[in-house]
C-alpha cells in the first residue's frame, strides 16, 4: 500500500468521527480545545468517559512512517509503513461485580511494504511495527488476582514480549531489538512470540514485596508450524487466531528486584530483572547431519536435533539522574544480555543497551531524546559450516560473524494526541555477514536508514 493511502484513509476517519460524533461531544471537549485534548477523536459525545465509569477503558493508536535505506542493503527503497492498534481493557470488578477480574484484548491491522525483509536483508528488523500486511488479533486474555493483588493469573492468548524481557527505557526506541530481542526472535520456534504474532499461553506473577516480584509462565512453543515460502510465521498465522496447542511448550520465568518503583519517591527508580526460558521441543544443529557430515557438504542429509532449548538472560533498568523539582525528567539508561547454546541457535548471543533523556530542550517536558546499541554474535557452529562449504567447494560465502545496529531517536511531542518521532540509525553486518541474493561472492553492505514516524492516539 502506497503511503499516500495512509494520509488519504487517517482522513477519511477522522472525517468520519467528527461527522457522527453527536454535537454534544463538542460540549465535553470545550474545556480542552483540539490542541489540547488527550486523543484527537475526543470524548465520543461522552461515551469514552460512560464507559470508564462503567470500568472500560477503549484505546487505539496509528501509527504511520516512512522509512529508506538511502545507502547499503540489498537494494535502496523508501517505503511506508502503517499500523493501527486498538485496546480493550475492563474492570471486571467495577464492570459486573467480578472480584479481582480483568479482560484485554487487542486488535491490529498492518499495513505498508517491510523494508527490512524486502530491501536490506538483516534478521533484525528496522521497526518494531514492521510485519506482513494483515488484520488480526495480538491479544486476548482473562486475569484473575487475590491477596491484594500480590499474586495474578493471566491467560489466553498472551504475547510474551509484553510479558518478559522488557525495559521501560529500551521502548522509546523504534528498532525491533529494543522490544522482543534478536536472539530470540532468530532462535526460538516461529520467531516466538514477538509482535506481530502471539501465543496461547498462561503467566502467573507474584509480588510478595514492593521491591520483589516472580514471573513463571508456560506457552504453544510454536505459535505457526510448518513452513511456507520464505519460511515466514506471520503468513502462516495471517489471522493470530490458528491456535495449535500440539506442540511442545516453552517454560519462561523472570524475577524482578525494583527500587523507588513508587510515584513521588525520593531516589531514583532502578530495575534489575533475571529470567529465561526452557522450549522442550526439538532444536536444529547448526553444523551436523544425523550421520555427523557437515551441513556445508552436498552429501549431507537431514539435519541433526538437539533435545530441547534454552536461554538465560539479565536486565538493568534504570535512572541515573534526576533533574531537581522534577518527577521523571533527566537520563535513564538499560542493558539487556542474553546467552543461549551455540550449537543449535544461530544468534547464541546477544545484548542491547542505550541511553533516554526525557526533557532534554527547556520547555519540552514530555520530548525524549534517546540512543540505543544491540548486538547479535552468530554461531561458531554456523561459522564453521561456512568454512567446510568453502573448503568442500559448495559454497563461497564468509563466515557469519555477528549483525548490529544504532540507533538515534527524537520524540517530539507536538500535542498530548501527536507525536513525531524522527530517527536515524546504522545496520552492521546486515544477516550477520551474508551474500546478496544475486551474488553469491558479494555480501550484503551495511545499511544506513533514515524515517519520520507520526503517531496519533485516537
Amino acid at each position: 500500500m502506497k503511503t499516500g493511502t495512509f494520509a488519504i484513509g487517517l482522513a477519511v476517519a477522522a472525517g468520519l468521527c467528527l461527522a457522527f460524533t453527536p454535537a454534544r461531544a463538542e460540549e465535553a471537549e470545550a474545556v480542552k480545545g483540539l490542541w489540547e485534548r488527550d486523543t484527537l477523536t475526543g470524548d465520543w459525545g461522552g461515551l469514552r468517559t460512560h464507559l470508564a465509569e462503567k470500568g472500560i477503558k477503549v484505546t487505539a493508536t496509528y501509527t504511520a512512517e516512512m522509512l529508506g535505506n538511502p545507502s547499503g542493503g540489498i537494494k535502496r527503497r523508501m517505503v511506508g509503513n502503517g499500523l493501527l492498534w486498538a485496546d480493550v481493557d475492563a474492570d471486571l470488578e467495577q464492570a459486573m461485580g467480578w472480584k479481582g477480574g480483568a479482560f484485554h484484548v487487542t486488535g491490529l491491522h498492518v499495513q505498508g511494504r517491510q523494508l527490512s525483509a524486502n530491501f536490506i536483508g538483516n534478521l533484525i528488523p528496522v521497526r518494531d511495527i514492521e510485519a506482513a500486511p494483515s488484520t488480526r488479533l495480538f491479544s486476548l486474555w482473562l486475569q484473575q488476582s487475590v491477596l491484594d493483588d500480590k499474586v495474578s493469573l493471566r491467560f489466553g492468548q498472551v504475547p510474551m514480549q509484553e510479558e518478559f524481557f522488557t525495559s521501560v527505557v529500551a521502548t522509546n526506541l523504534v528498532n525491533s531489538a529494543f522490544g522482543w530481542p534478536g536472539a530470540f526472535a532468530a532462535n526460538m520456534q516461529s520467531g516466538g512470540g514477538g509482535f506481530p504474532v502471539s501465543n496461547l499461553g498462561t503467566r502467573l506473577k507474584v509480588q510478595p514485596t514492593e521491591e520483589l516480584a516472580f514471573l513463571a509462565g508456560v506457552f504453544t512453543g510454536n505459535v505457526a508450524p510448518g513452513t511456507n515460502v520464505g519460511n515466514d510465521a506471520q503468513k502462516r498465522n495471517r489471522s493470530g487466531v490458528d491456535y495449535t496447542v500440539d506442540q511442545p511448550p516453552v517454560w519462561m520465568f523472570e524475577s524482578q528486584y525494583g527500587l523507588n518503583q513508587a510515584k513521588g519517591a525520593a531516589g531514583l527508580p532502578q530495575m534489575f530483572k533475571m529470567g529465561g526460558w526452557y522450549y522442550n521441543g526439538r532444536a536444529t544443529d547448526q553444523r551436523y547431519d544425523l550421520a555427523g557430515v557437515s551441513l556445508g557438504s552436498n552429501a549431507a542429509g537431514a539435519a541433526k536435533t538437539h533435545r530441547g532449548n534454552w536461554a538465560m538472560y539479565g536486565i538493568y533498568d534504570g535512572m541515573l539522574f534526576k533533574e531537581a523539582g522534577t518527577e521523571d525528567l533527566g537520563l535513564s539508561a538499560f542493558l539487556r544480555v542474553t546467552g543461549l547454546p551455540d550449537d543449535r541457535n544461530q544468534m547464541p548471543f546477544y545484548f542491547d543497551t542505550g541511553l533516554s533523556y526525557k526533557g532534554p530542550l527547556d520547555g519540552r517536558d514530555d520530548d525524549v531524546a534517546a540512543i540505543g546499541f544491540a548486538y547479535g554474535k552468530m554461531s561458531s557452529a554456523l561459522a564453521a559450516r561456512d568454512a567446510d562449504a568453502r573448503r568442500l567447494g559448495t559454497a563461497t560465502a564468509p563466515d557469519h560473524d555477528y549483525e548490529a545496529a544504532i540507533e538515534l531517536i527524537y520524540r517530539y511531542q507536538v500535542t498530548p494526541w501527536l507525536t513525531l518521532v524522527p530517527d536515524a540509525q546504522y545496520i552492521f553486518h546486515p544477516g550477520g555477514t551474508t551474500t546478496l541474493p544475486e551474488n553469491s561472492r558479494k555480501t550484503i553492505p551495511d545499511a544506513t536508514v533514515i524515517g519520520l514516524r507520526t503517531v496519533f492516539k485516537l
